[in-house]
């Protein structure tokens, strides 16, 4: 049987499918990504079997309903090997995990801009970067709104 039929046949219904772990496609897709609740990137097994006090096995993976992915994990300890159904398709799925990673500011309330506290209302992800921010949309006490390079960002000291 070829993947595509497998692909075509397999049983997507909530009780085959296998959690995702965005937190495996790191060292695949040469990116550290946190685990993050999605709902796009899908997982249902092919085959699989419980090792110890887990499930294992072959899974495929799927985008937004497309098929992008087959795995194999043969035991518990073993590490999850992927073969993409093609290059365009990994990039897709790592853009697409890239797109959900968290911002890095971790106190927007502390960013100042030329000594000026200002809100930060969104992080403009660049598509040649692989999606990675390196502007934002600000704005100013004044209540005007500019586009600024993240380096031009400063933060106040934690100091009372």
């Amino acid at each position: 049987m070829k993947l595509i039929d497998i692909a075509n046949r397999i049983d997507k219904s909530p009780k085959n499918e296998s959690q995702v772990d965005t937190m495996e496609f790191s060292s695949e897709l040469n990116y550290e990504f946190d685990y993050v609740n999605q709902d796009r990137l899908k997982a249902y097994w092919i085959a699989n079997w419980y090792c110890t006090d887990s499930y294992v096995g072959y899974r495929m993976y799927f985008l937004d309903d497309e098929p992008v992915a087959v795995s194999l994990q043969p035991g518990r300890k073993s590490n999850e090997t992927f073969e993409w159904f093609s290059k365009e398709m990994a990039l897709r799925v790592r853009d697409y995990l890239i797109s959900l990673m968290s911002d890095e500011i971790l106190n927007p309330e502390r960013a100042i801009y030329n000594d000026e506290s200002i809100g930060i209302l969104e992080e403009i992800k660049d598509a040649n970067n692989w999606g990675i921010g390196t502007k934002l949309r600000i704005k100013l006490l004044s209540g005007e709104e500019k586009v600024v390079d993240i380096k031009e960002i400063d933060f106040q000291f934690n100091l009372v």
